[in-house]
């Protein structure tokens, strides 16, 4: 699996270090392609990013797919779940730079996340109570990241 972009961080002086989004399959909505790219070059002002995508197919491959990922990756994993943990923004950006390091996101496809690959991740993450397309939650996620990078050098993008 080829990286869908990878985005070279401008300075290392944090400790968040890496930051990987795996997400099945690519954003095909061009507006949200376009959103999310602009917030993965805001991002890597401050952490390098990479954002890969594993092929959307059966929920049994994709699964097969993403727990490779996570095998592979040395460092935190967190896994997008309705049923995971909720952070207002200020604790989710406390959370980020307290682990520190790498940190790999998993983000389902239309089936969700199988139970292995929940259960394989360090921790659950909720965007929301709700469910969201895919393609949104990858956007959504990444303005998250954005916010948690602004929120911890006190810039002013969160108020």
């Amino acid at each position: 699996m080829t990286p869908l972009y990878v985005v070279p961080m401008a300075s290392s002086h944090l400790s968040l270090q890496q930051i990987t989004v795996v997400t099945v399959g690519r954003i095909k909505d061009r507006e949200l392609a376009l959103k999310a790219s602009d917030y993965a070059g805001r991002i890597s002002r401050d952490v390098r990013l990479t954002i890969e995508t594993v092929k959307d197919s059966s929920p049994e491959q994709e699964a097969e797919r993403l727990l490779s990922r996570i095998t592979k990756h040395n460092g935190f994993v967190f896994a997008l779940s309705e049923r995971g943990r909720h952070y207002t923004s200020a604790q989710f950006s406390n959370r980020l730079f307290e682990l520190s390091g790498r940190i790999l996101f998993i983000i389902g496809g239309p089936f969700g996340l199988a139970p292995a690959v929940e259960n394989k991740a360090d921790e659950l993450l909720a965007l929301s109570a709700m469910t969201f397309p895919h393609e949104m939650a990858q956007v959504m996620l990444l303005e998250q990241l954005y916010r948690a990078v602004s929120i911890h050098h006190k810039r002013k993008y969160h108020k």
